[in-house]
């Protein structure tokens, strides 16, 4: 499993990586990137988080929720095939829009992801003390 301190340093190197694309304003690198870190978070979340559940009612709340960012995965997937047909000028705007998609995604993922790890943690903690926080 994921722990914390993986999650965490995974997530100081999107940001240093991510804000270095931003900087030069290279979207063509950043949204890729960006995509690939949502696809990371998403397989945490339903392998680990999701897939860990037991009350079918919350796996369904937690599907739900995940849903959402994969819709958000297949919509930026799709526009930067649409992209490839569109004037550069009018692309590069449509880009700088996605970036700011992937990146509000990815902190509302990652936000979730950790969140859930941490209660996890916690839980598994009272189980057996010597584990809390060290693997999730």
């Amino acid at each position: 499993m994921t722990s914390v301190v993986e999650l965490s340093e995974m997530m100081k190197n999107y940001t240093q990586k991510f804000s270095e694309h931003l900087a030069r304003r290279d979207y063509d690198s950043a949204i890729p990137f960006g995509l690939q870190v949502l696809e990371t978070l998403l397989k945490i979340a339903n392998e680990e988080i999701v897939g860990a559940l037991q009350d079918p009612d919350l796996v369904k709340v937690g599907k739900d929720i995940l849903k959402n960012y994969e819709n958000i995965v297949s919509y930026v997937k799709g526009s930067l095939n649409t992209l490839k047909y569109v004037s550069p000028i009018y692309a590069a705007g449509e880009k700088e829009q996605l970036v700011g998609l992937i990146a509000s995604s990815v902190s509302e993922l990652f936000n979730f992801v950790m969140g859930a790890l941490l209660i996890v943690a916690s839980i598994q903690g009272r189980q057996s003390p010597g584990e809390a926080f060290g693997v999730v």
